[in-house]
C-alpha cells in the first residue's frame, strides 16, 4: 500500500511551480531535476510525480518506470558528462517523497555521497542542457 503524506514535499512544491527548480525532462509519470545541492557536477534527481515516501510501497509498474527513467537519464548524463560512472543511490531519509539520485563522478574523484554547497540555477540549467541534447 502506497503511503502518500498529505503535506506536500519540497518536489511536490517544484513539480506544481511553487518553488523553482531546473528540470531537465519528465513524462506522465517521472520527472528529472538538477540537484540544487550537489555532491558532485552534475549530479541529479529521478522523482516519482506521486507522492510517495516509502520505495517499496510504489506500485509493480511504477517502481519498474521510475528506475527505467533513472537508467535513461544515467545512459544522457553519461555522453553528454564522460563520467567514470554514474551511480545511482536511493536513500529515503531526508526528504519523504522516492527519488533516486544520480552521481555521475569524475575521473580521479573517490566515489563518495555528501552534500555539497548550492548551485545557481544558471550553472544547473547548463548541465541540464548538455544532458537533454543527449536524451534519445
Amino acid at each position: 500500500m502506497a503511503s502518500q503524506s498529505s503535506q506536500d514535499s519540497i518536489f511536490t512544491k517544484i513539480l506544481k511551480g511553487e518553488i523553482p527548480g531546473v528540470k531537465v525532462w519528465e513524462d506522465e509519470k517521472i520527472f528529472v531535476l538538477m540537484d540544487k545541492f550537489p555532491s558532485v557536477y552534475g549530479q541529479t534527481l529521478v522523482i516519482t510525480k506521486a507522492q510517495i515516501d516509502y520505495l517499496f510501497d510504489l506500485p509493480d509498474d511504477l517502481y519498474a518506470h521510475l528506475w527505467l527513467a533513472a537508467k535513461k537519464t544515467a545512459r544522457a548524463m553519461d555522453r553528454a558528462l564522460k563520467p567514470r560512472r554514474t551511480c545511482a543511490v536511493v536513500e529515503g531519509f531526508e526528504v519523504p517523497h522516492v527519488h533516486i539520485r544520480l552521481y555521475p563522478v569524475p575521473e580521479g574523484q573517490p566515489l563518495t555521497i555528501r552534500h555539497g554547497a548550492e548551485v545557481a540555477d544558471e550553472v544547473l540549467e547548463n548541465v541540464a542542457e548538455k544532458i537533454r541534447s543527449h536524451l534519445s
